[in-house]
């Protein structure tokens, strides 16, 4: 064993002795743990397979997610699909809204370890984002969102019930 294994391998121990996170065998652990294009990736699929089922209206991703906008409702109505998991603060940040593209609505998930939030903004709500994503940056923008009522940008429980109602003001 050479010197930097007699290092590491004491402190590997104390590593794993340690209390596991919020998302340790969660439901959604899987989510939390995938790299950032499968995780977009399931959350197109998770909101156009919601629309589907519960809308009872066709919708699919355009381009595999890439482009102007990710889905297409047979309403014409766009969505730019964003997927968060929860910081340890309870609070979603949705990374990479573009002021500069043409979509209707930006659909937000957000993961928590057990559960699964959403909000929907208008185009016109996403423009008056100013939190840029990169310094000195205006191509894309954050939107920090929380569970809480008294929040400007408030994530609600996905539910039958709730997606039905937020979706179907606007397909």
């Amino acid at each position: 064993m050479d010197i930097i294994d007699k290092v590491v391998a004491p402190l590997l121990e104390k590593l794993a002795g340690r209390v596991e996170d919020k998302w340790y065998k969660s439901k959604y652990e899987v989510v939390k743990a995938a790299a950032n294009t499968p995780k977009g990736d399931f959350g197109e699929e998770v909101t156009t397979a919601l629309i589907k089922k519960i809308i009872g209206m066709h919708a699919e991703i355009i381009n595999g997610g890439k482009g102007e906008f990710d889905i297409l409702t047979a309403s014409k109505v766009t969505f730019e699909n964003k997927l968060a998991t929860e910081d340890t603060s309870g609070g979603f940040q949705f990374n990479g809204l573009k002021k500069d593209i043409e979509y209707d609505y930006a659909f937000c998930l957000g993961v928590s370890p057990n559960d699964l939030w959403f909000g929907i903004w208008s185009k016109e709500e996403v423009e008056e984002l100013t939190v840029s994503m990169t310094k000195d940056g205006s191509d894309s923008f954050k939107l920090s969102a929380r569970k809480s009522p008294n929040t400007k940008y408030r994530v609600m429980p996905l539910t039958i019930e709730n997606f039905k109602r937020e979706v179907s003001k606007i397909v």
